[in-house]
């Protein structure tokens, strides 16, 4: 498959009409706050109860999202292949997948004005590695698996966003599209399907092409799923490739709202790692490099990428003077010594940021950042 501009600008107005088609049955009675409501829930519970809705979403919650003739054996290696490498596959979420998406900058304004509404940027983080979670671990998109009810909320949550949004008056549909549009919502596909594509090999990780084609297929069917149309889902790392190089040429961009975004992100992964690195006290630092978080970032998304969302120096600003000398004198200067230090950190830093997503409050009635047992006996994260 080929995309052109004009075809992804047409995608641009398409939302999703299965969920939209709800939402806008409850808004279309005149419940603006059922809408509201139905948002706080979906935002603030894990568990969605049925009874608990209005009789448009009970139907939608009781239909199987799961598209007929899917290949499961390719779901269950995909999800063998997140067994084996999760721990630097979460790394890559939050330190390449994010800081990606926030380089959008039609998209990123989505991500920005979600936060606005009951909402807040952190947690919003963390659900991200929880869905990541919930889909992709063993039988997470069997018949009852979490990740299936994880999905029917995130698809269902897309929807009220949308319409409590163009609701508000404020968002400019013809310059930014219809929020969280079929554009969108494959760039998000790709966020995480992408992975062995690309950070993954970035870290060190010796990525089999057919591991890399099941991991997209898998990620092919959770798009499907959240309404992701057939002819914006990439067939395998070809079209995946060519896909994610026409999407950030035509929306890579610096834009307040992904730097907003950015720094939530650094702050929180700053947070959730105190100790890790050669200080003691502030964000952990790698000798030689600087800040352990920016560096990361820098290394799996690029400087470019990095300095369209403002991510901060790794090192304070009086360095700088000293960075001719270092270049000319400081074997650790050159790429090859950075990766070497930063290959040793990547198991650590991922580990750290997944045991410190267990210390940070997910508000509403929600249990703390979920990682299956045997999951975090696998990964060193608990005994």
């Amino acid at each position: 498959m080929t995309w052109t501009g004009g075809q992804l600008d047409r995608m641009r107005g398409v939302g999703d009409p299965l969920a939209d088609d709800t939402v806008a049955a409850i808004f279309e009675r005149g419940d603006l706050p059922a809408v509201h409501s139905l948002m706080r829930t979906l935002v603030h519970n894990d568990q969605l109860v049925p009874d608990a809705f209005p009789d448009e979403v009970r139907s939608y919650l009781e239909q199987d999202p799961m598209p007929a003739g899917v290949d499961m054996a390719r779901i269950e290696r995909a999800q063998d292949f997140f067994q084996l490498w999760g721990v630097q596959i979460s790394l890559s979420l939050f330190c390449a997948s994010l800081p990606s998406a926030y380089a959008a900058a039609k998209g990123v304004k989505v991500l920005y004005e979600t936060a606005r509404l009951q909402t807040d940027t952190r947690r919003r983080i963390l659900e991200t590695g929880q869905f990541l979670m919930d889909v992709m671990a063993p039988g997470g998109l069997a018949p009852g698996g979490k990740g299936i009810r994880s999905i029917q909320r995130v698809r269902l949550m897309h929807a009220a966003v949308r319409r409590l949004i163009l609701t508000d008056g404020a968002w400019d549909t013809a310059a930014w599209g219809v929020p969280i549009n079929q554009e969108d919502l494959a760039g998000t596909m790709l966020s995480f399907s992408y992975v062995p594509c690309e950070p993954l090999r970035r870290l060190g990780v010796d990525v089999s092409d057919q591991d890399a084609e099941d991991y997209i297929a898998c990620w092919n069917v959770v798009g499907e799923m959240l309404g992701v149309l057939p002819e914006m889902r990439p067939a395998g790392v070809a079209e995946a490739t060519e896909l994610v190089g026409l999407i950030r040429v035509r929306h890579d961009r610096p834009s307040p709202e992904g730097a907003a975004m950015t720094a939530a992100l650094v702050d929180l992964l700053e947070e959730m790692t105190p100790h890790l690195g050669h200080r003691r006290s502030g964000p952990a630092h790698i000798r030689g490099l600087g800040r352990l978080v920016p560096v990361m970032i820098r290394h799996l998304v690029g400087d470019d990428v990095a300095a369209m969302i403002a991510v901060p120096p790794s090192r304070p600003g009086w360095f700088r003077i000293f960075e001719p000398v270092l270049v000319l004198i400081r074997a650790v200067e050159s790429g090859v010594e950075r990766d070497r230090h930063l290959h040793t950190l990547v198991e650590p830093l991922g580990r750290a940021l997944l045991v410190g997503s267990f210390a940070i409050e997910r508000g509403g009635v929600r249990a703390p950042f979920d990682i299956p047992d045997h999951l975090a006996r696998r990964w060193v994260l608990s005994t």
